[in-house]
C-alpha cells in the first residue's frame, strides 16, 4: 500500500472515532439534562438527542425541555456536565483534525 492509502485510512479512523465519540457525550448530556430537569424517561430523550443526520432529535429535545426548569442540581451532576462537555469539544477537534488530514492526504 502507498504511504497517501495508510494515511487516508489512519485520518478517517481518527474522523470515526471522534465522531463515535461526541454523539456518546451528546447522549449522556442530554441523560443528564433531562434528569436534572425531571423529565420522564431520559434515557430515551438521550437516544433521541444522538439519533438523526440532522439533529432533529436534539432540536427536539431543546424545544420540549422549555417546560421544564432546572429543580435542583448538586455539585457531583455539574462536575460531570463540565466533563461532559470538555470531552465533547475533544471529540470534535480529533473530528476536525482527522478530515483535514483525510482530505489532505487524499489530495497530495
Amino acid at each position: 500500500m502507498e504511504v497517501k492509502s495508510i494515511l487516508a485510512i489512519i485520518c478517517a479512523a481518527i474522523a470515526f472515532v471522534g465522531g463515535i465519540e461526541t454523539v456518546y457525550q451528546i447522549y449522556q448530556l442530554t441523560v443528564i439534562d433531562a434528569t436534572i430537569r425531571g423529565l420522564k424517561h431520559p434515557k430515551l430523550w438521550g437516544l433521541l438527542a444522538s439519533n438523526g443526520n440532522n439533529s432533529s432529535g436534539l432540536l427536539l429535545y431543546l424545544i420540549g425541555r422549555r417546560n421544564y426548569p432546572i429543580n435542583s442540581i448538586d455539585s457531583n451532576q455539574k462536575t460531570k456536565m463540565i466533563q461532559r462537555k470538555k470531552a465533547a469539544g475533544i471529540s470534535l477537534c480529533f473530528m476536525v483534525v482527522g478530515i483535514l488530514g483525510l482530505i489532505l492526504s487524499i489530495s497530495l
